[in-house]
């Protein structure tokens, strides 16, 4: 097994793979990221417009799922014609989406961003995090929101936090609307060769991560490392911020996170899918140009609309695209 697990170490750049399975993660302190500054520092470099100020500042909280903490950012406003669940990719968190957050809370409406399983402060057991966690820990903050009123709930998800998105409101139909910066099919050959950055590791690796997932799911690879996170953000001082912290596009993820997370599979395909979609696709993606998203965007068969937003990465903070993004969202969440 331990020779398996090293092979596939080598693949993806490591000296060693962790493969302990009985760490219990829960135990360790609530953090605030009113006490961290990587986030600040990566909020420096964005227009002034998209930085939260005093009037701004989400209120943090922790949410007892599963037997975890889930960390919460939460921007509220009872007056809010509709609220939106904001969701990260697998090189984000909830504090990071901000600049999304803020515009949409000055437009009027009330926006909650959680940190995922494995992701920012949330206190989870990592080793056990499964991509399945994710879309039923979304569908259950669907169900808070609406049991304490009626008022629509939208999904946002940006990277690979669009597809969550997706597979979020097929799995809960309570949701009025998904909004993504990318909708990322990683059952498709294509897609995952865009993700991973290369055919070996997409076409050699992945296949090796399948098998050695039965019996070492809880080895632990740092996700810079199994994608292709150098094209997350075009701007290479907040990529370097990005790439070393451990709270967002430095993190280690478990093996059955990754294979679960390959091979998901919605519960309700695009062809039969209702519910309105806004893609708004970044125009100068390095990692996952258009045509990824369009793979599965075209399917759709329901309301749908696509946006570009015009020189913004993947990561999408560069102007004019990053005031078409609050601007194509909330057109559509008037409208719905």
């Amino acid at each position: 097994m331990k020779r398996i697990v090293m092979m596939i170490a080598c693949l993806v750049g490591l000296s060693t793979v962790a493969i302990a399975q009985n760490q219990n993660q829960t135990d360790i302190e609530e953090t605030l990221y009113s006490n961290l500054t990587t986030w600040k520092q990566i909020e420096s470099h964005l227009p002034e417009g998209f930085r939260t100020s005093p009037s701004t500042m989400p209120e943090e909280s922790f949410t007892d799922w599963n037997g975890w903490k889930i960390h919460l950012d939460s921007y509220k406003n009872e007056d809010a014609p509709a609220k939106v669940i904001l969701l990260h990719g697998v090189g984000g968190n909830g504090r990071l989406l901000s600049f999304i957050a803020v515009p949409l809370f000055n437009a009027g409406y009330e926006v909650i961003a959680p940190d995922l399983p494995g992701y920012g402060n949330s206190i989870v057991q990592k080793r056990k995090v499964v991509y399945e966690d994710w879309v039923n820990l979304v569908s259950f903050l669907i169900d808070q929101e609406k049991a304490k009123d009626q008022r629509p709930v939208f999904v946002f998800g940006l990277s690979a936090g669009g597809m969550l998105a997706y597979h979020a409101a097929a799995k809960n139909p309570q949701v009025a609307g998904v909004i993504a910066t990318n909708l990322l099919d990683q059952r498709d050959k294509r897609v995952r060769d865009a993700s991973t950055g290369s055919k070996l590791k997409s076409r050699v690796l992945v296949p090796m991560l399948k098998f050695t997932s039965l019996f070492a799911g809880g080895a632990m690879l740092p996700m810079k490392k199994v994608a292709n996170m150098k094209a997350i953000v075009n701007d290479e001082e907040v990529l370097k911020l990005l790439l070393n912290d451990e709270k967002s596009s430095g993190t280690k993820v478990p093996l059955r996170f990754l294979t679960s997370l390959i091979k998901a599979k919605p519960a309700v395909e695009p062809e039969d899918f209702q519910i309105p979609v806004l893609l708004v696709h970044p125009g100068d993606d390095l990692w996952t140009p258009t045509w990824t998203s369009e793979v599965f965007f075209n399917r759709l068969s329901g309301k749908k609309e696509l946006k570009i937003l015009e020189n913004a990465g993947h990561f999408p903070i560069e102007q004019p695209g990053i005031s078409q993004l609050p601007e194509y969202a909330i057109r559509f969440l008037r409208f719905r």
